[in-house]
């Protein structure tokens, strides 16, 4: 069953794929908006041309809104911009053949979005349908800057690069997104979405040499471990498929968050399919995290197949958070044909999430668990009916992986087949498995807890 529903997402979200692409032959004879015919400022880094760009490129927005239906940012140029923000996009094409980038001036920002309904993000779209975001360009977002604010001061108001939020019928394609101050792709509440042939990198020698800067710079382990959360794809909503994806960004991959009751489209994040994807420096294939939520958060239905791990933290990665209040769950997940290499850390890690930023107090559970035991569990998210087929991990330093989950409410229904992990192992040779129902099948090395 789990599997038929999977597919049948694929196939609606296909079938729209397919009406979009009629709607993009339509569109190619139709008329095209430049952000220069608005008063676009090219290659110019001055806060004026960002601030002249910013509302360029949102009226150039409103303009194939209107009649156009084709916003075009063209080749050869680059573009500064501040928080560009638009709304009930009806049918229309960004094309970005040139070059976008986040002004990487922090005082002259706004310390967030103009409209509470906005994401702060350096392009935020809000109920917007049928629409394509496209081109041969790149979307760089400049973010070292504010990395540094966090590093050193603790100071984290850092925007997205692109934010979405509950729109319909969408298709990102072909693009670049590159160094977001956070996360490159915010997708929230979506229905209907496609995302295909992007490449998001995260400038991992620039990392390396602010740390060294910052004589933060560990040589033994030769990582880098800034910056935080520049997660990749990051969706929650209804129908989604993200295929043919290459990411280097030392955080998330894909991370699917929950939705509750008070979605638009949906009161779960559900019925979503993440296929063929490289992933170097990552931390995951991700549900997650999911907290407990008075209206009842919850992921169900996920897919990700065909997946390959380079020097991953985490590869496979299903993560909780603390919360006194509410309920949530995270059900029918599945993991098939993944291959990982060189896990820095945990290839598999179900669990707590790990995570401390500069300046809280984190979740409560240790970076270095199990060699530090503080890693609490959460009772009132439940697991359930996760598979792992056809799993291998090679090269790996640390141990198999962490199967965590809570004593008075245990993870139910897994099953791992064909699950292998070899390496050096330096902390144990085993999982480290609590409180697991389900079963093992042809696995090296088992997972001892599953009862």
């Amino acid at each position: 069953p789990a599997v038929k529903t999977i597919q049948d997402c694929w196939v609606m979200v296909m079938l729209k794929r397919a009406m979009l692409l009629l709607v993009a032959a339509l569109l190619a004879t139709a008329s095209c908006t430049s952000i220069d015919d608005h008063g676009g400022v090219p290659n110019d880094a001055s806060n004026a041309a960002a601030a002249a760009n910013t509302k360029a490129l949102e009226d150039t927005l409103q303009q194939a809104n209107g009649s156009d239906k084709v916003a075009l940012v063209p080749a050869g140029k680059s573009y500064y911009v501040f928080n560009v923000e638009s709304s009930g996009l009806r049918g229309v094409r960004l094309q970005i053949d040139g070059a976008l980038l986040a002004s990487d001036n922090m005082s002259a920002w706004p310390n967030g979005s103009s409209n509470n309904t906005y994401t702060y993000a350096a392009l935020s779209l809000y109920d917007c349908h049928d629409l394509t975001l496209t081109g041969d360009g790149v979307f760089d977002g400049q973010g070292y800057v504010w990395w540094w604010e966090v590093i050193l001061f603790h100071v984290d108001n850092r925007p997205h690069l692109v934010a979405m939020d509950e729109c319909t019928n969408v298709t990102i394609e072909n693009l670049k997104f590159v160094n977001s101050p956070q996360f490159h792709l915010r997708l929230s509440g979506m229905k209907g979405l496609h995302v295909r042939n992007v490449t998001i990198y995260v400038d991992i020698e620039g990392q390396r040499e602010m740390l060294q800067k910052a004589n933060l710079y560990n040589a033994a382990l030769d990582i880098p471990t800034f910056p935080l959360n520049t997660d990749g794809i990051d969706p929650s909503g209804v129908d989604v498929l993200i295929e043919d994806i290459n990411i280097q960004n030392f955080d998330d991959a894909v991370a699917v968050k929950p939705m509750h009751s008070g979605g638009r489209y949906s009161n779960c994040s559900q019925n979503m399919l993440i296929r063929n994807a490289h992933v170097k420096y990552g931390v995951g294939m991700t549900i997650g995290s999911v907290s407990p939520n008075v209206r009842h958060n919850c992921v169900r239905n996920i897919t990700f197949e065909n997946v390959h791990f380079d020097s991953p933290l985490k590869g496979i990665y299903i993560k909780t958070d603390p919360g006194d209040s509410g309920d949530g769950e995270i059900d029918n997940i599945t993991y098939r044909n993944i291959s990982m290499s060189s896990a820095l850390w945990y290839p598999i890690w179900i669990g707590p999430q790990q995570q401390k930023q500069p300046g809280t107090k984190g979740t409560g559970c240790s970076f270095l668990y199990p060699v530090v035991d503080e890693c609490p569990t959460q009772p009132r998210v439940s697991i359930s009916n996760v598979q792992l087929i056809d799993v291998s991990s090679t090269g790996g330093w640390s141990l198999p992986g962490v199967l965590l989950c809570n004593s008075t409410r245990p993870c139910t229904g897994f099953r791992f087949h064909n699950v292998t992990s070899s390496g050096a192992f330096l902390l144990q040779r085993d999982y480290v498995c609590k409180n697991i129902q389900g079963t093992v099948e042809s696995c090296d090395p088992k997972p001892d807890c599953f009862g």
